[in-house]
């Protein structure tokens, strides 16, 4: 019996490591340049009521329409990031992340805690 449960164990290992591989390498991280450009930020269902962002190929760097962001956000964006999965809108403050998921590409949602949708959009490339 102890040597069953060895050999599985052994057979595991390969298996695990393959797993991590497949897994890290599906979270291929875009990077700034690839996001740059304009974008468009509205409420779900709502996009002829569209902030206009523009996000910089050097990271971090976001201008546009901030005052319209606010209103819809609930802070005033300073900055952007990007992480595997999603792109996150970071407060003036440094302190505050809305992050948006990922739906397709260069399309991003965000759910507020009271439950609106807003949706984050490329505009072109």
């Amino acid at each position: 019996m102890r040597a069953i449960k060895r050999m599985i164990a052994l057979g595991a290992i390969p298996l695990m490591s393959m797993t991590e591989v497949g897994m890290a390498s599906s979270l291929l991280l875009p990077n700034a340049a690839q996001l740059a450009g304009r974008w468009a930020l509205y409420p779900q269902q709502q996009q002829a009521n569209a902030c206009t962002l523009r996000l910089s190929a050097s990271e971090g760097a976001l201008d546009g329409d901030l005052a319209c962001a606010e209103r819809l956000l609930g802070i005033r964006p300073g900055s952007w990031l990007v992480t595997p999965d999603t792109l996150a809108l970071v407060g003036g403050d440094g302190s505050t992340v809305v992050h948006f998921s990922r739906q397709g590409a260069g399309r991003y949602t965000w759910t507020s805690a009271a439950g609106s949708a807003v949706v984050l959009e490329r505009v072109d490339n």
